[in-house]
């Protein structure tokens, strides 16, 4: 199989993806060619080591892939309008009874889970506030001089503070994502199991 021909075949095997996406793919399949021709190898080679074109588009297509004709992304007025298949029978609600019990039994579990939630974020906002605390010492540490006067050990704390607040700083941010993460996922998982989709 020649270059042309396996392309052409992959590009109809992708029919299925966004033209974006599936022109992306072709062209890194293009650079394979350009690559293997400069190491001297035939097109007949290349085609050989890439394998099939039905089986890359599979896995490239992953979950996507349906057996089927081309997919148009525009309209081709050559190509008879086809009535679309009837959409599949929706899955059936659970009944009132097992809703009652889920409802129940969130409730329960949210009686545990949503301190312990609220308790997450306390730590993670603490954290925070002790960063923004320690950078910002110096400029208390200043304010207390008007009023007071300051030792040299204060002077010290107040700069191992600020190399504290940092360290802080830098490690809260990544705390603050996983709440963020955890709590959205744990949310979106009330709603779904809520309604009947988890």
């Amino acid at each position: 199989m020649k270059k042309h021909e396996f392309l052409n075949q992959l590009s109809a095997q992708l029919s299925q993806l966004p033209p974006e996406e599936r022109l992306e793919l072709l062209e890194d399949y293009e650079a394979h060619f350009v690559f293997g021709k400069q190491n001297g190898k035939s097109e007949e080679e290349i085609v050989s080591e890439l394998g099939d074109p039905h089986e890359l588009a599979k896995e490239a297509l992953g979950e996507r892939f349906i057996t089927q004709e081309p997919v148009y992304w525009y309209h081709d007025p050559k190509k008879p309008q086809q009535q679309h298949a009837a959409a599949p029978a929706q899955r059936r609600g659970r009944s009132v009874t097992a809703q009652v019990f889920i409802l129940v039994g969130m409730f329960f579990m949210n009686i545990v889970l949503g301190p312990l939630m609220i308790a997450f974020w306390a730590v993670v906002i603490s954290i925070m506030a002790g960063a923004l605390a320690g950078i910002v010492s110096p400029a208390l540490l200043a304010l207390d001089m008007v009023f007071h006067s300051v030792s040299p050990a204060k002077w010290f704390a107040s700069i191992f503070m600020v190399g504290l607040g940092i360290l802080l700083g830098v490690g809260s941010k990544g705390l603050l994502k996983g709440a963020l993460f955890t709590t959205r996922k744990y949310l979106s998982w009330n709603y779904h199991l809520a309604k009947g989709d988890a």
